[in-house]
């Protein structure tokens, strides 16, 4: 018997939560809804545009931490010729030295 009664008391105190949470969460529902309301087409604007900037800023940050951004294009590719001029000489020299 003192089984089902701790059991039930469980249950109660389970319910007695999900109740207060599901009044918390429409409390934020409602004032979300109030904050909405005083919202115009400019400020909407205003914020889409911000969450637009804060978006592309973490888009550049996250390529530059995974190497996928280059400062300047022509300089990437000053340093492709570089070290393909490099690994041409390298080449040649070692197929000297077999060779001889």
């Amino acid at each position: 018997m003192d089984v089902f009664f701790y059991a039930n008391l469980a249950f109660l105190l389970c319910n007695v939560t999900v109740f207060v949470m599901c009044l918390f969460a429409r409390a934020q529902v409602v004032s979300a809804s109030k904050a909405l309301d005083t919202l115009d087409w400019e400020q909407t604007a205003a914020l889409t545009g911000d969450m637009a900037t804060v978006k592309k800023s973490i888009q550049k940050l996250n390529n530059r931490l995974n190497g996928m951004e280059a400062k300047d294009p022509y300089s990437v590719l000053e340093n492709l010729r570089a070290q393909a001029n490099t690994g041409q000489a390298i080449q040649q020299t070692q197929v000297k030295r077999q060779g001889g």
